[in-house]
Protein backbone atom coordinates (compact mmCIF):
# COMPACT_ATOMS: atom_id res chain seq x y z
CA UNK A 1 0.00 0.00 0.00
CA UNK A 2 1.54 3.32 -1.09
CA UNK A 3 0.96 6.35 1.10
CA UNK A 4 2.10 9.95 0.84
CA UNK A 5 5.77 9.77 1.95
CA UNK A 6 6.02 13.06 3.82
CA UNK A 7 6.13 14.01 7.45
CA UNK A 8 2.61 15.03 8.45
CA UNK A 9 3.72 17.50 11.06
CA UNK A 10 5.66 19.49 8.49
CA UNK A 11 2.79 19.24 6.02
CA UNK A 12 0.29 20.71 8.43
CA UNK A 13 2.55 23.63 9.24
CA UNK A 14 3.26 24.27 5.58
CA UNK A 15 -0.41 24.13 4.66
CA UNK A 16 -1.34 26.50 7.46
CA UNK A 17 1.22 29.05 6.32
CA UNK A 18 0.07 28.95 2.71
CA UNK A 19 -2.01 31.93 1.58
CA UNK A 20 -3.87 31.54 -1.70
CA UNK A 21 -2.58 34.17 -4.14
CA UNK A 22 -4.83 36.39 -6.15
CA UNK A 23 -5.23 34.68 -9.53
CA UNK A 24 -3.59 36.46 -12.43
CA UNK A 25 -2.40 33.59 -14.59
CA UNK A 26 -3.70 30.58 -16.51
CA UNK A 27 -2.32 27.99 -14.10
CA UNK A 28 -4.55 29.33 -11.33
CA UNK A 29 -7.53 29.47 -13.68
CA UNK A 30 -7.07 25.84 -14.77
CA UNK A 31 -6.44 24.62 -11.23
CA UNK A 32 -9.67 26.21 -10.06
CA UNK A 33 -11.53 24.68 -12.99
CA UNK A 34 -10.34 21.24 -11.86
CA UNK A 35 -11.50 22.04 -8.34
CA UNK A 36 -14.94 23.02 -9.67
CA UNK A 37 -15.25 19.74 -11.59
CA UNK A 38 -14.41 17.76 -8.45
CA UNK A 39 -16.75 19.96 -6.45
CA UNK A 40 -19.70 19.17 -8.72
CA UNK A 41 -19.11 15.47 -8.04
CA UNK A 42 -18.69 15.99 -4.32
CA UNK A 43 -21.90 17.99 -3.96
CA UNK A 44 -24.10 15.37 -5.61
CA UNK A 45 -24.80 14.22 -2.06
CA UNK A 46 -25.97 16.67 0.60
CA UNK A 47 -25.33 16.01 4.23
CA UNK A 48 -26.07 17.52 7.57
CA UNK A 49 -25.80 21.21 8.38
CA UNK A 50 -26.11 22.05 12.04
CA UNK A 51 -26.23 25.25 13.98
CA UNK A 52 -24.14 25.20 17.13
CA UNK A 53 -24.42 27.88 19.78
CA UNK A 54 -21.64 28.03 22.31
CA UNK A 55 -24.14 27.72 25.13
CA UNK A 56 -26.03 24.82 23.61
CA UNK A 57 -25.74 21.68 21.57
CA UNK A 58 -26.04 20.81 17.91
CA UNK A 59 -29.47 21.29 16.35
CA UNK A 60 -30.06 19.57 12.98
CA UNK A 61 -31.34 22.03 10.40
CA UNK A 62 -31.01 20.33 7.04
CA UNK A 63 -30.77 16.62 6.49
CA UNK A 64 -30.83 14.98 3.12
CA UNK A 65 -29.60 12.16 0.94
CA UNK A 66 -29.13 12.90 -2.74
CA UNK A 67 -29.72 16.48 -3.74
CA UNK A 68 -32.52 16.28 -6.33
CA UNK A 69 -33.23 19.03 -8.80
CA UNK A 70 -36.53 20.09 -7.25
CA UNK A 71 -35.18 21.23 -3.86
CA UNK A 72 -32.34 23.11 -5.55
CA UNK A 73 -34.82 24.83 -7.84
CA UNK A 74 -36.82 25.77 -4.76
CA UNK A 75 -33.67 27.45 -3.44
CA UNK A 76 -32.77 29.19 -6.69
CA UNK A 77 -32.09 32.95 -6.56
CA UNK A 78 -35.23 33.76 -8.55
CA UNK A 79 -37.44 31.96 -6.04
CA UNK A 80 -35.77 33.42 -2.96
CA UNK A 81 -34.89 36.98 -3.92
CA UNK A 82 -38.04 38.52 -2.49
CA UNK A 83 -40.00 37.36 0.53
CA UNK A 84 -43.49 36.07 -0.04
CA UNK A 85 -46.39 37.56 1.93
CA UNK A 86 -47.29 35.74 5.14
CA UNK A 87 -50.06 35.98 7.68
CA UNK A 88 -49.30 36.91 11.28
CA UNK A 89 -51.14 34.78 13.82
CA UNK A 90 -52.28 36.79 16.86
CA UNK A 91 -50.12 36.01 19.87
CA UNK A 92 -47.35 34.42 17.79
CA UNK A 93 -43.76 35.65 18.18
CA UNK A 94 -42.61 38.15 15.57
CA UNK A 95 -40.63 36.73 12.63
CA UNK A 96 -36.88 36.51 13.08
CA UNK A 97 -35.18 39.39 11.23
CA UNK A 98 -32.83 38.49 8.40
CA UNK A 99 -29.13 38.49 9.32
CA UNK A 100 -27.33 41.76 8.59
CA UNK A 101 -24.74 39.94 6.46
CA UNK A 102 -25.11 36.96 4.13
CA UNK A 103 -22.95 33.90 4.78
CA UNK A 104 -21.08 32.63 1.71
CA UNK A 105 -19.11 29.39 1.93
CA UNK A 106 -15.72 30.74 0.91
CA UNK A 107 -12.62 28.67 0.20
CA UNK A 108 -11.35 26.10 -2.28
CA UNK A 109 -10.08 23.20 -0.19
CA UNK A 110 -8.22 20.34 -1.82
CA UNK A 111 -8.15 16.67 -2.69
CA UNK A 112 -5.59 13.87 -2.68
CA UNK A 113 -5.43 10.21 -3.71
CA UNK A 114 -3.44 8.71 -0.81
CA UNK A 115 -3.31 5.11 -2.04
CA UNK A 116 -2.51 3.92 -5.54
CA UNK A 117 -5.75 2.72 -7.08
CA UNK A 118 -7.77 3.95 -4.09
CA UNK A 119 -10.46 6.63 -3.89
CA UNK A 120 -9.75 10.34 -4.01
CA UNK A 121 -10.51 12.11 -0.73
CA UNK A 122 -10.77 15.76 0.25
CA UNK A 123 -12.92 18.72 1.20
CA UNK A 124 -14.18 21.33 -1.30
CA UNK A 125 -16.13 24.55 -0.89
CA UNK A 126 -18.77 25.88 -3.24
CA UNK A 127 -18.31 28.37 -6.05
CA UNK A 128 -21.13 30.61 -4.79
CA UNK A 129 -22.91 28.64 -2.08
CA UNK A 130 -24.82 30.59 0.55
CA UNK A 131 -25.67 29.17 3.96
CA UNK A 132 -28.97 30.68 5.00
CA UNK A 133 -30.18 31.34 8.53
CA UNK A 134 -32.48 28.29 8.45
CA UNK A 135 -29.54 26.00 7.65
CA UNK A 136 -30.38 25.44 3.99
CA UNK A 137 -27.73 25.94 1.32
CA UNK A 138 -28.59 28.15 -1.65
CA UNK A 139 -26.43 27.34 -4.67
CA UNK A 140 -26.30 30.47 -6.81
CA UNK A 141 -26.06 30.02 -10.56
CA UNK A 142 -22.98 31.97 -11.67
CA UNK A 143 -21.09 32.25 -14.98
CA UNK A 144 -18.18 29.96 -15.79
CA UNK A 145 -14.89 31.07 -14.24
CA UNK A 146 -16.60 32.85 -11.32
CA UNK A 147 -14.38 33.60 -8.29
CA UNK A 148 -14.25 35.65 -5.07
CA UNK A 149 -17.94 36.07 -4.26
CA UNK A 150 -19.18 39.09 -2.30
CA UNK A 151 -22.87 38.93 -1.33
CA UNK A 152 -24.66 42.28 -0.94
CA UNK A 153 -27.58 42.73 1.48
CA UNK A 154 -29.97 43.54 -1.39
CA UNK A 155 -29.59 40.03 -2.87
CA UNK A 156 -26.98 40.85 -5.51
CA UNK A 157 -23.65 39.06 -5.95
CA UNK A 158 -20.38 40.70 -6.96
CA UNK A 159 -17.50 38.61 -8.26
CA UNK A 160 -14.75 38.19 -10.82
CA UNK A 161 -14.81 35.87 -13.84
CA UNK A 162 -11.62 34.50 -15.39
CA UNK A 163 -11.66 33.30 -19.00
CA UNK A 164 -8.92 31.75 -21.15
CA UNK A 165 -9.39 33.45 -24.53
CA UNK A 166 -6.82 31.23 -26.27
CA UNK A 167 -7.61 27.69 -25.12
CA UNK A 168 -5.15 25.12 -26.43
CA UNK A 169 -2.53 27.74 -27.34
CA UNK A 170 0.78 27.32 -25.51
CA UNK A 171 2.32 30.54 -24.19
CA UNK A 172 4.41 31.75 -21.27
CA UNK A 173 2.25 31.89 -18.17
CA UNK A 174 2.18 34.52 -15.44
CA UNK A 175 0.47 37.87 -14.73
CA UNK A 176 1.58 39.09 -18.16
CA UNK A 177 0.13 36.12 -20.06
CA UNK A 178 -1.72 36.86 -23.28
CA UNK A 179 -5.30 35.79 -23.80
CA UNK A 180 -6.65 36.03 -20.26
CA UNK A 181 -9.82 37.97 -19.46
CA UNK A 182 -10.76 39.14 -15.96
CA UNK A 183 -14.19 40.71 -15.68
CA UNK A 184 -15.99 42.31 -12.78
CA UNK A 185 -19.57 41.04 -12.71
CA UNK A 186 -22.67 41.93 -10.73
CA UNK A 187 -25.57 39.48 -10.68
CA UNK A 188 -29.02 40.64 -9.65
CA UNK A 189 -31.11 38.95 -6.98
CA UNK A 190 -32.84 37.00 -9.76
CA UNK A 191 -29.51 35.83 -11.20
CA UNK A 192 -29.50 38.22 -14.16
CA UNK A 193 -26.28 39.96 -15.23
CA UNK A 194 -26.33 43.65 -14.28
CA UNK A 195 -22.63 44.47 -14.86
CA UNK A 196 -19.99 42.68 -16.91
CA UNK A 197 -16.84 44.74 -17.40
CA UNK A 198 -13.25 43.88 -18.32
CA UNK A 199 -10.94 45.13 -15.54
CA UNK A 200 -7.68 43.31 -16.15
CA UNK A 201 -4.49 45.31 -16.61
CA UNK A 202 -1.97 43.01 -18.25
CA UNK A 203 0.96 42.25 -15.97
CA UNK A 204 -0.94 43.28 -12.84
CA UNK A 205 -2.17 40.89 -10.15
CA UNK A 206 -5.73 41.63 -9.15
CA UNK A 207 -8.17 40.71 -6.40
CA UNK A 208 -11.59 41.63 -5.06
CA UNK A 209 -11.34 42.88 -1.47
CA UNK A 210 -15.01 43.73 -0.97
CA UNK A 211 -18.05 45.50 -2.36
CA UNK A 212 -21.05 47.58 -1.35
CA UNK A 213 -24.11 48.97 -3.12
CA UNK A 214 -22.05 51.51 -5.09
CA UNK A 215 -18.47 50.24 -5.35
CA UNK A 216 -16.33 47.16 -5.75
CA UNK A 217 -13.02 47.43 -3.92
CA UNK A 218 -10.12 46.02 -5.90
CA UNK A 219 -6.58 45.23 -4.81
CA UNK A 220 -4.30 46.10 -7.74
CA UNK A 221 -0.64 45.11 -7.70
CA UNK A 222 1.58 48.21 -7.83
CA UNK A 223 -1.34 50.50 -6.96
CA UNK A 224 -3.09 49.43 -3.74
CA UNK A 225 -6.78 49.48 -2.87
CA UNK A 226 -9.02 51.18 -5.42
CA UNK A 227 -12.76 51.82 -5.55
CA UNK A 228 -14.44 50.76 -8.80
CA UNK A 229 -17.83 52.39 -9.34
CA UNK A 230 -20.26 49.68 -10.37
CA UNK A 231 -22.38 51.83 -12.69
CA UNK A 232 -19.64 53.73 -14.55
CA UNK A 233 -16.42 51.75 -14.06
CA UNK A 234 -14.57 54.80 -12.78
CA UNK A 235 -11.73 53.95 -10.42
CA UNK A 236 -10.14 55.93 -7.61
CA UNK A 237 -7.11 54.94 -5.57
CA UNK A 238 -8.08 54.93 -1.90
CA UNK A 239 -4.98 53.52 -0.20
CA UNK A 240 -1.77 53.56 -2.20
CA UNK A 241 0.56 50.59 -1.73
CA UNK A 242 2.98 50.72 -4.69
CA UNK A 243 4.93 47.58 -3.83
CA UNK A 244 4.10 44.10 -2.57
CA UNK A 245 4.34 43.53 1.17
CA UNK A 246 6.45 40.50 2.09
CA UNK A 247 6.05 39.27 -1.48
CA UNK A 248 2.24 39.30 -1.24
CA UNK A 249 -0.38 41.44 -2.93
CA UNK A 250 -1.67 44.04 -0.43
CA UNK A 251 -5.16 43.42 0.95
CA UNK A 252 -4.82 39.70 0.12
CA UNK A 253 -7.00 38.87 3.14
CA UNK A 254 -9.33 41.81 3.66
CA UNK A 255 -12.88 42.92 4.34
CA UNK A 256 -14.53 46.25 3.58
CA UNK A 257 -17.53 47.50 5.57
CA UNK A 258 -18.86 50.80 6.95
CA UNK A 259 -16.13 52.94 5.38
CA UNK A 260 -13.35 50.79 6.82
CA UNK A 261 -11.03 48.09 5.54
CA UNK A 262 -9.32 45.46 7.66
CA UNK A 263 -6.46 43.46 6.17
CA UNK A 264 -3.74 41.09 7.23
CA UNK A 265 -0.29 42.68 7.19
CA UNK A 266 3.15 41.28 7.81
CA UNK A 267 4.59 37.84 7.04
CA UNK A 268 2.88 34.55 7.86
CA UNK A 269 3.65 33.52 11.43
CA UNK A 270 2.11 30.62 13.33
CA UNK A 271 2.41 32.48 16.64
CA UNK A 272 1.14 35.95 15.73
CA UNK A 273 -1.06 37.60 13.10
CA UNK A 274 -1.17 41.33 12.57
CA UNK A 275 -4.09 43.24 11.04
CA UNK A 276 -4.54 46.91 10.19
CA UNK A 277 -7.86 48.76 10.23
CA UNK A 278 -7.96 51.83 7.97
CA UNK A 279 -10.49 54.44 6.91
CA UNK A 280 -11.38 54.35 3.24
CA UNK A 281 -11.91 58.12 3.12
CA UNK A 282 -8.29 59.07 3.83
CA UNK A 283 -6.39 55.79 4.22
CA UNK A 284 -5.38 56.62 7.78
CA UNK A 285 -4.83 53.68 10.08
CA UNK A 286 -7.30 53.50 12.95
CA UNK A 287 -5.67 50.61 14.78
CA UNK A 288 -3.27 47.70 14.54
CA UNK A 289 -4.66 44.43 15.89
CA UNK A 290 -2.95 41.15 16.80
CA UNK A 291 -4.07 37.63 17.60
CA UNK A 292 -1.95 34.81 19.02
CA UNK A 293 -1.75 32.63 15.91
CA UNK A 294 -1.88 32.59 12.12
CA UNK A 295 -4.94 34.32 10.66
CA UNK A 296 -7.28 31.87 8.96
CA UNK A 297 -9.76 32.64 6.14
CA UNK A 298 -13.08 34.40 6.85
CA UNK A 299 -12.04 37.68 8.55
CA UNK A 300 -15.17 39.87 8.75
CA UNK A 301 -16.03 43.37 9.97
CA UNK A 302 -19.29 43.93 11.84
CA UNK A 303 -21.98 45.94 9.97
CA UNK A 304 -21.13 49.13 11.88
CA UNK A 305 -17.37 48.53 11.61
CA UNK A 306 -16.81 48.63 15.37
CA UNK A 307 -15.79 44.97 15.69
CA UNK A 308 -13.91 42.44 13.59
CA UNK A 309 -14.14 38.66 13.74
CA UNK A 310 -10.75 37.01 13.19
CA UNK A 311 -10.49 33.22 12.87
CA UNK A 312 -6.96 32.08 13.65
CA UNK A 313 -5.02 28.85 14.10
CA UNK A 314 -2.01 27.70 16.03
CA UNK A 315 -0.14 24.39 16.22
CA UNK A 316 -0.86 22.00 19.07
CA UNK A 317 1.47 19.05 18.59
CA UNK A 318 0.71 17.66 15.11
CA UNK A 319 -2.67 19.39 14.91
CA UNK A 320 -3.98 22.89 14.34
CA UNK A 321 -6.24 24.47 16.94
CA UNK A 322 -8.71 26.94 15.39
CA UNK A 323 -10.23 29.78 17.41
CA UNK A 324 -12.24 32.92 16.76
CA UNK A 325 -11.30 36.27 18.28
CA UNK A 326 -13.59 39.30 18.22
CA UNK A 327 -11.68 42.58 18.57
CA UNK A 328 -12.65 46.22 18.92
CA UNK A 329 -11.46 48.00 15.78
CA UNK A 330 -10.79 51.27 17.64
CA UNK A 331 -8.93 50.03 20.72
CA UNK A 332 -7.78 46.53 19.78
CA UNK A 333 -9.44 45.11 22.89
CA UNK A 334 -10.26 41.40 22.64
CA UNK A 335 -14.00 41.13 23.28
CA UNK A 336 -14.23 37.36 22.83
CA UNK A 337 -11.90 34.44 22.08
CA UNK A 338 -13.59 31.07 21.59
CA UNK A 339 -12.57 27.65 20.20
CA UNK A 340 -13.89 26.50 16.82
CA UNK A 341 -12.30 23.08 16.32
CA UNK A 342 -9.10 21.11 15.85
CA UNK A 343 -7.81 20.02 12.43
CA UNK A 344 -5.54 17.01 12.07
CA UNK A 345 -3.21 16.35 9.12
CA UNK A 346 -4.76 13.99 6.58
CA UNK A 347 -2.43 12.68 3.85
CA UNK A 348 -0.77 16.04 3.29
CA UNK A 349 -3.88 18.17 3.82
CA UNK A 350 -5.15 19.93 6.91
CA UNK A 351 -8.37 18.12 7.71
CA UNK A 352 -10.53 21.11 8.59
CA UNK A 353 -10.86 24.87 8.72
CA UNK A 354 -13.07 27.94 8.54
CA UNK A 355 -15.21 28.46 5.44
CA UNK A 356 -16.99 31.76 5.87
CA UNK A 357 -18.25 34.26 8.43
CA UNK A 358 -21.10 36.75 8.64
CA UNK A 359 -22.58 38.98 11.32
CA UNK A 360 -26.19 38.49 12.39
CA UNK A 361 -26.16 42.01 13.88
CA UNK A 362 -23.54 44.37 15.29
CA UNK A 363 -22.63 42.04 18.18
CA UNK A 364 -23.23 38.45 16.98
CA UNK A 365 -21.24 36.59 14.32
CA UNK A 366 -21.65 33.18 12.67
CA UNK A 367 -18.59 31.22 11.48
CA UNK A 368 -18.62 28.06 9.36
CA UNK A 369 -16.41 25.20 10.52
CA UNK A 370 -15.97 22.01 8.45
CA UNK A 371 -13.78 19.00 9.18
CA UNK A 372 -13.09 15.71 7.43
CA UNK A 373 -14.41 12.59 9.18
CA UNK A 374 -11.92 10.00 10.41
CA UNK A 375 -11.27 8.16 8.21
CA UNK A 376 -12.31 10.14 5.12
CA UNK A 377 -13.75 7.94 2.36
CA UNK A 378 -14.47 10.35 -0.52
CA UNK A 379 -14.40 13.98 -1.65
CA UNK A 380 -16.85 15.87 0.57
CA UNK A 381 -18.50 19.22 0.02
CA UNK A 382 -18.28 21.76 2.82
CA UNK A 383 -22.10 21.83 2.90
CA UNK A 384 -22.10 18.14 3.89
CA UNK A 385 -19.85 18.62 6.91
CA UNK A 386 -20.45 22.22 7.94
CA UNK A 387 -21.51 23.41 11.32
CA UNK A 388 -22.05 27.03 12.25
CA UNK A 389 -20.60 28.40 15.47
CA UNK A 390 -22.40 31.49 16.76
CA UNK A 391 -20.51 33.88 19.04
CA UNK A 392 -21.78 37.09 20.59
CA UNK A 393 -20.35 39.87 22.72
CA UNK A 394 -22.02 42.12 25.26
Amino acid sequence: MDVVPEDLAELVHRAARATAPYPADLATLRRRARVRRRRRTATAVAGLVVLVALTGGAVPLLVGGHRPAAPLAALSPSSSSSPSPSLTVPGSPPPTPAPAQRLILNGEGGTVRPHRGGPEIGLLGGVADELRSDGSVLRHRVPAGWQETVALPDGRLVGLTFTDLMPGVRRTDGPDVAGLSIKLMVLGANGGVEVSREIRVRGQALGLAGADARYAYLARDGVGLVSHELTTGREKTLIRVPTKVDGELPFRAADVTAGRVVSVTGPADMTRCQLDVRRLADGNRLSRLTVAGDCAPSIRLSPDGSLVAVPYRRPVGRNLDYRLAILDTATGQVRADQPLGTASPTFGMTGGGTWGAAWVDDTTVRVVWAQLPDPPRKVYSVAELARVVTIGVQ
